[in-house]
C-alpha cells in the first residue's frame, strides 16, 4: 500500500465503476455495498487507522476479483490505462512458460500491438511494408508489461491512455478516443474476425484464402503471424485473449476470445502462403468464376477459384482476384453463368487489401 497510496475518491471512483452502490454512512465511514460484501471508505485520508480501512477494503477486493493488490491498486490509480491479457496454456507447471514460447509470444505481443496501430494509422492491409511510423514507434515506447498472473501464464499489456497529469484529473471525453484506445478497439475487432474466419475453416465451409475477406475488419498476414505466436513455440497450445477497458473512458463490451492450437495452426499457415505467394510473382489459376466486382473506381476484377499452380509453391486450392480490361469483364459474366471453367496466367501482387493476378495476355483460355 506505501508503494503506490490511492486516494478514497479514486477508490470509490472505481467501486463505482464495477457496480458497487454507495449506501450511505457508518461513523463518518462511506459503506459500499456490493455482491454479499460491504466496504467502509473514509471520506478523506485524514486519521491514522484510515490507511488501514484502505488497505482492508482493496484486500477485500483482490480476494473478490481473484487478483494480487497489486493488480487492483493500479488500475484504481490509473483510471485511463487499458490492459491487454494473453492467457497462454504452456506444458508446464502453471506460473511458468518454456523460455523460446516465452520470448515468442512477447515479440507476438508487440507485433499485435503494432500491426492494430498501423492499421489505425495507414487503414487496413493485406500485408504492412515499410518501417512504422513515429507515432506508431511512441505508442509501442509506451506500453508497459506487467507482472505474470495466476493461472497458467498470463501477460499482461498495459496501454496508457493519456499522461498521468490527465489521468488524476479525468479530463472531459474528446470527441475522438485517445489513439490507445483506437488500437485496442482495432486489435479487438481483427481478433475476433481472424477466429470466425479460423471457424470457417476448420468447419470445411472455406479455404484458406477466406482470411482474405475479413482485410476490411483488421485482418492481415501479420496479424495472422502474430496471433499464432501465441500458440507457444511449436504453435500446438490453445491460449485466449481479453481487454480490460479503462474506467475512465466509455468502453465496449469485455468478452474474452479464445483460440485452439488448431486455429493458430490455420492462421501461421495463412500467413505463410500469403508471404510466399506475394513473393512468387509469375503463376496459373485455373478454376471457375466466383465472383465479379466493378465499382466504376478500381480496374474492374474477376475472382477465380481453382487452382493455383506456381512454380515455386506447386499447386494450390484457393481463389484468386484477376483484374481485368471492360472485354474480359463482360465476357467473364457470360462465363461465370455458364459455369465454364477458365485459365489464366499472369503475374501475382499485392494491392494494399487483397492479392491479385495480372495477366499476360489479353484473353482468358475456356478449357470445359
Amino acid at each position: 500500500m506505501n508503494e503506490l497510496a490511492i486516494e478514497p475518491a479514486s477508490l470509490t471512483g472505481y467501486l463505482a465503476s464495477r457496480g458497487w452502490r454507495n449506501e450511505g454512512t457508518w461513523r463518518g465511514a462511506q459503506v459500499w455495498q456490493g455482491s454479499n460484501t460491504r466496504l467502509l471508505i473514509p471520506p478523506q485520508r485524514e486519521y491514522p487507522d484510515d490507511d488501514e480501512l484502505l488497505a482492508e477494503a482493496v484486500a477485500k477486493l483482490a480476494a473478490l476479483e481473484d487478483r494480487t493488490a497489486e493488480e487492483v491498486l493500479l488500475d484504481i490509480a490509473e483510471p485511463l490505462v487499458d490492459t491487454l491479457d494473453i492467457r497462454t496454456q504452456p506444458d508446464t507447471p502453471s506460473g511458468t512458460i518454456p523460455l523460446l514460447s516465452g520470448v515468442r509470444a512477447i515479440d507476438s505481443i508487440c507485433e499485435l500491438l503494432d500491426t492494430a496501430a498501423r492499421t489505425v494509422e495507414e487503414g487496413p492491409r493485406l500485408i504492412f511494408t515499410g518501417r512504422r511510423s513515429g507515432a506508431v514507434q511512441d505508442f509501442l515506447g509506451g506500453v508497459r508489461l506487467g507482472a505474470s498472473k495466476p493461472g497458467s501464464y498470463i501477460f499482461t499489456a498495459r496501454i496508457p491512455l493519456a499522461s498521468r497529469a490527465v489521468q488524476a484529473s479525468l479530463f472531459e471525453e474528446e470527441e475522438t478516443d485517445p489513439f490507445g484506445r483506437q488500437v485496442l478497439v482495432a486489435l479487438d475487432k481483427a481478433l475476433r474476425s481472424a477466429k470466425t474466419a479460423c471457424s470457417q475453416v476448420i468447419r470445411g465451409t472455406a479455404s484458406f484464402d477466406v482470411i482474405e475477406d475479413y482485410v476490411e475488419q483488421g485482418v492481415s498476414a501479420d496479424l495472422c503471424e502474430a496471433i499464432s505466436g501465441l500458440a507457444g513455440h511449436g504453435v500446438d497450445r490453445p491460449f485466449s485473449v481479453s481487454v480490460s477497458w479503462a474506467r475512465g473512458l466509455n468502453a465496449p463490451a469485455r468478452e474474452t476470445i479464445g483460440f485452439s492450437a488448431t486455429m493458430a495452426g490455420v492462421l501461421s499457415q495463412t500467413a505463410k502462403q500469403l508471404r510466399d505467394l506475394s513473393r512468387i510473382g509469375q503463376a496459373t489459376v485455373t478454376g471457375v468464376i466466383e465472383a465479379l466486382h466493378d465499382d466504376g473506381v478500381e480496374a474492374p476484377r474477376i475472382k477465380i477459384r481453382g487452382e493455383l499452380q506456381t512454380s515455386s509453391s506447386g499447386s494450390l486450392a484457393r481463389a484468386i482476384w484477376v483484374v481485368v480490361n471492360r472485354a474480359q469483364y463482360e465476357r467473364a459474366g457470360v462465363l461465370h453463368y455458364q459455369r465454364a471453367t477458365v485459365r489464366v496466367s499472369g503475374r501475382l501482387t499485392t494491392n494494399g487489401k487483397r492479392l491479385e493476378m495480372r495477366p499476360d495476355r489479353a484473353d482468358m483460355e475456356v478449357i470445359g
